[in-house]
């Protein structure tokens, strides 16, 4: 690892734990046209997102990010990367 560099773990926003703020670093492969609204919504790199709840499932999420709630399919989740 070249000096100064940082290493961090990473995970897909499907698996987050309900109650925890994460910081996004990036985005899978995903369909382009919903990469493109998650950006509309805020969701970019840096920026951060708190799991408010999930359904018994967790297939459905509800989270905070800018100060408004946005309730999101796990399988649409599946494509952000954020840090742990």
């Amino acid at each position: 690892m070249p000096c100064g560099a940082i290493k961090f773990l990473m995970m897909t926003l499907d698996k987050a734990v309900r109650g925890s703020v994460y910081e996004i670093v990036g985005f899978s492969d995903g369909q382009e046209a919903v990469l493109r609204r998650f950006f509309e919504l805020g969701f970019v790199q840096g920026e951060r997102v708190k799991v408010v709840s999930t359904s018994l499932q967790k297939k459905v999420f509800l989270v905070e990010i800018h100060g408004y709630l946005l309730s999101v399919r796990a399988s649409l989740l599946s494509c952000v990367q954020v840090k742990i």
